[in-house]
């Protein structure tokens, strides 16, 4: 996998003319290719489609349009997404050991025939994939995907030269392939609520409809002393920050109306006093 900048991105900046040192530099812009080898690993990028007597399976794409929400929830201060975003980080690093484990028993295994230097296997005609996601979780999913492409290839290489036999190679795939699929299920298990830490406290409705989806959230995740490594910033959320500007501008008006009123006041008792005393 390479992060790059790609020719499109590099003709637009060089006929940009650079902004002056005053001034704020323009947007950050890059592209992303991921090179895929196997059809194991390009199964797990598309996933399958839901259809008659089968099953959908979540892949990389559709892991990466769920998790944007997610993240999202999870900036607007959603204790469950908080919770499902420490599950799916610990799901990803689950799933990275189980597939350093396998490749550090497959070199071993290639490495194991003294007198023989054997190239891992390469594809003549790789799949360069195209990847933009919005949150850092979308590129984790495709590290794994990478890691598994990488395995799959030194699979292949000790079945063909007959270091491992079929049933091990079967194994082999299905154990770290169900390990990244679990992973990008659980992106497709959360369901959107809308509910706030705010929420929960006060048991309102929208808390009491999450309660209803996803159960009891803990305590650490509500408290907010456990989180994942990469969890955004929880941010204000537009409803409140409305809320506080009308209570602002309620005030502003009561102090306005209470000095109208009192230079009322002041004015009839200037007219009463011009009216009986001849004042002016």
């Amino acid at each position: 996998m390479a992060n790059i900048f790609d020719d499109k991105t590099a003709d637009q900046s060089a006929s940009t003319p650079p902004r002056a040192l005053g001034e704020q530099p323009g947007g950050l812009r890059s592209s992303t290719r991921m090179t895929i080898q196997t059809r194991q690993a390009q199964k797990l990028v598309l996933g399958r489609k839901r259809s008659k007597d089968v099953q959908p399976i979540i892949g990389l794409l559709d892991f990466g349009r769920r998790m944007r929400l997610l993240w999202l929830s999870a900036q607007a201060d959603d204790p469950y997404a908080d919770w499902y975003l420490l599950k799916i980080e610990e799901a990803i690093d689950q799933a990275k050991t189980v597939m350093s484990e396998k490749k550090q028993w497959l070199d071993d295994v290639l490495d194991s025939m003294p007198g023989f230097e054997i190239d891992v296997a390469q594809s003549l005609q790789p799949i360069q994939v195209p990847i933009a996601f919005q949150n850092p979780y979308g590129y984790m999913g495709a590290y794994l995907i990478a890691d598994y492409d990488a395995l799959c290839c030194s699979i292949f290489t000790a079945t063909h030269i007959g270091l491992i036999d079929r049933s091990i190679a079967t194994n082999l795939y299905s154990q770290t392939g169900k390990s990244i699929r679990r992973t990008f299920d659980l992106a497709a298990k959360w369901k959107f609520s809308g509910a706030t830490r705010d929420d929960i406290s006060a048991n309102s409705p929208i808390a009491i409809k999450a309660i209803a989806i996803h159960g009891e959230c803990p305590e650490p995740i509500l408290k907010k002393t456990k989180r994942a490594k990469i969890a955004p910033e929880i941010r204000v959320r537009p409803k409140a920050v409305k809320i506080e500007v009308k209570k602002k501008k309620e005030n502003v008006e009561k102090i306005r109306t209470a000095e109208t009123e009192k230079d009322n006041k002041t004015e009839m008792r200037e007219s009463l006093a011009e009216n009986l005393f001849g004042m002016g």
